[in-house]
């Protein structure tokens, strides 16, 4: 799936450009030269995203490796109320995650319909001695050729490879506080039962992500997701000048108050938010949400755009 890396690639190195161009055409909207360097530059990327459509529904599925490892299954078994509590908790994370990604932080059963189509998570086998599980889920690319689940195993399993309670602190913003309940149980159901763990997904880029869960940083992870305080989201209504944009769902609102916002939007926007350049007007809905660390004295603020018009 290397064709994959290189279309990716080649998107990310036009975006800037482009974004460059629709500044110098907003400064200089008579500007022909510009006009038409915008324009062709524009159709090759929307021609690149079309390709990576095409390449991620050969795809079709993503799988999952979960190895347990421990004394509990020595013997090529496993107690099955042990098997159901660990997938189906990781399950929920890469669901919430998935949700997140596409939603931010808006919820609702029509929209966890909309995710439960999109990824259909399954239970795709089992390995050898019956303690080795692939989990797949759809790939299902937009027509951008984005694939949520993707995105949502990428930002998971950056989670658990987690450094340190800071780089831990960091990472919640991207999975969504909603996720951290479930990786939790996750966590808790591996140490209640006397497991390791070994993850691992091959992305699309052909780069592995594993995650080697041992009793040590099962238990550190636990703990300092634990200790964290997490407050419930708060609406703020903005309007500011736009000075940031991105296709990886990052934004920049400098306010009316001249107070800065940075945050990041989900997939749901990303048509929407075509509409607007560098410097416009613009007015809104963010949710504010704080992630406090009492071990470090940290707290980290989390802005996700909900309405932007």
């Amino acid at each position: 799936m290397a064709n994959i890396g290189r279309i990716k690639s080649h998107i990310e190195q036009l975006e800037p450009l482009i974004v460059d161009l629709q500044a110098k055409q907003k400064a200089s909207p008579d500007d022909f030269a510009v006009k038409l360097e915008l324009s062709s530059l524009e159709n090759q990327i929307n021609d690149l995203r079309e390709q990576l459509y095409r390449e991620n529904l050969k795809r079709e599925k993503e799988i999952i490796e979960l190895r347990l490892i421990g004394s509990t299954s020595n013997f090529g078994s496993i107690p099955l109320d042990f098997v159901g509590g660990i997938t189906n908790n990781f399950s929920a994370t890469v669901f919430n995650t998935s949700k997140f990604v596409k939603f931010g932080g808006k919820g609702g059963k029509k929209r966890n319909r909309i995710i439960q189509e999109t990824v259909d998570l399954r239970l795709e086998g089992i390995g050898r001695g019956s303690t080795i599980f692939y989990l797949s889920g759809k790939t299902s690319p937009d027509l951008f050729g984005h694939s949520i689940i993707q995105e949502a195993l990428k930002n998971t399993f950056e989670l658990f490879q987690s450094k340190n309670a800071d780089d831990l602190q960091e990472k919640i913003g991207n999975v969504g506080v909603g996720t951290i309940k479930y990786v939790s149980k996750f966590l808790n159901e591996l140490s209640k039962d006397d497991l390791d763990i070994d993850l691992k997904w091959s992305s699309p880029e052909d780069q592995e992500f594993t995650w080697e869960g041992r009793k040590e940083n099962i238990l550190s992870l636990y703990n300092s997701l634990n200790q964290m305080t997490i407050s419930q989201p708060v609406d703020i209504d903005f309007e500011g000048e736009l000075i940031t944009i991105s296709s990886k769902g990052k934004f920049e609102v400098q306010t009316n108050e001249d107070t800065h916002l940075y945050g990041q939007f989900s997939n749901d926007l990303l048509e929407k938010m075509k509409e607007f350049h560098i410097g416009d007007f613009c007015k809104g809905i963010i949710s504010k949400i704080s992630i406090y660390n009492p071990i470090t004295d940290k707290e980290k603020v989390e802005y996700n755009l909900k309405t932007i018009e």
